[in-house]
């Protein structure tokens, strides 16, 4: 889609812009407001929702009051011929390097400059860039996506934007062995995704897709770019425990990549079962202690009273053998 914006300010009344060219259909003028000098902006676009050769041309837009062109611009507007290579990760038969290339039908090419998401690939240590080829060192999935070719205009501010795709099938990255949660814990499990084009996300729990329903305790919210990758679940119950399944299916290569998860769901008194265990343990070693030391001291009581009677009864009869004497 091309869109032509023509504006001017202006406060003089009957005044209109109007769009000659190739092909040039209807257009409509809109009057605003500027925020700063509160002049009056006049503004109308022409769109070309389907660029084609027959629309290539000079776009000519007037500024006219009462049939009077009071001054005008033009656009020259030409169909470019894009003539690109991309690249294809292949886990199974990696290669040194990647080469992304594009090129174009416009003779007055000042220069070329690659970008990635907005962002200028100035990395010379990973990043090559040499007549309209952009070279990637080492090639990962991760580096998969759409890189721009910016070619840029002799003598204009204008350039031109060639699109050129590096693709990769989907992996999903490991998650941890398992997830070990108490109840009324908030779960999150994010399902981190490489390949491009993005794949569509699926989750599954025990083999069984995963029920999402709107206002409810399970929310599925976007993660680097894939809809649906992250999962949350509210304050879980034992019922959320379970095998989870992340699952990304590529429409682009028809393939698919999953990884799984173990959820455990514990009591939220688990954590107090050992310390009520230590406690038990400390009653009853005190009460066989109190039963111990109790015994013991009747023992030793019982001793006491024995020793005391065995004297007593030698006492007595050391008294008798002194009578006997006595009276012999």
């Amino acid at each position: 889609m091309v869109v032509l914006s023509c504006q001017v300010r202006s406060k003089e009344n009957g005044t209109e812009l109007k769009w000659e060219g190739s092909v040039v259909m209807s257009t409509i003028n809109s009057l605003n407001v500027d925020p700063e000098t509160k002049d009056e902006l006049l503004t109308n676009n022409l769109t070309i929702t389907s660029f084609k050769s027959v629309n290539s041309g000079v776009y000519i837009c007037k500024h006219v009051n009462r049939n009077a062109v009071l001054s005008q611009a033009s656009r020259t507007l030409k169909l470019v011929t894009e003539t690109k290579e991309g690249f294809t990760f292949n886990e199974a038969n990696k290669t040194e390097s990647a080469n992304l290339s594009c090129n174009i039908n416009l003779p007055n090419v000042k220069n070329v400059t690659w970008i990635k998401n907005n962002i200028d690939l100035s990395d010379k240590s990973h990043y090559i860039e040499e007549n309209n080829t952009l070279t990637i060192k080492s090639p990962e999935r991760k580096h998969a996506g759409t890189y721009i070719a910016r070619f840029f205009i002799e003598g204009s501010l204008d350039h031109y934007d060639c699109e050129v795709d590096f693709t990769a099938p989907p992996h999903v990255d490991d998650f941890e062995k398992a997830k070990n949660l108490i109840q009324d814990d908030n779960m999150e499990l994010q399902c981190k995704v490489q390949g491009f084009p993005h794949a569509v996300v699926t989750w599954y729990k025990d083999d069984i897709e995963l029920n999402v329903t709107e206002g409810g305790r399970v929310t599925l919210m976007p993660l680097n770019g894939y809809k649906n990758a992250h999962l949350k679940i509210k304050s879980v119950e034992f019922s959320d425990a379970g095998e989870y399944e992340c699952k990304a299916y590529s429409a682009y290569f028809d393939v698919s990549s999953s990884k799984k998860v173990t959820v455990r769901v514990k009591d939220k008194l688990a954590a107090l079962w050992p310390f009520l265990g230590i406690v038990g343990e400390v009653i009853i070693l005190c009460t066989i202690i109190f039963i111990y030391e109790k015994r013991r001291n009747k023992r030793a009581e019982q001793e006491e009273i024995n020793a005391q009677e065995a004297k007593n009864s030698e006492t007595k009869a050391g008294l008798r053998r002194r009578e006997k004497r006595s009276e012999n």
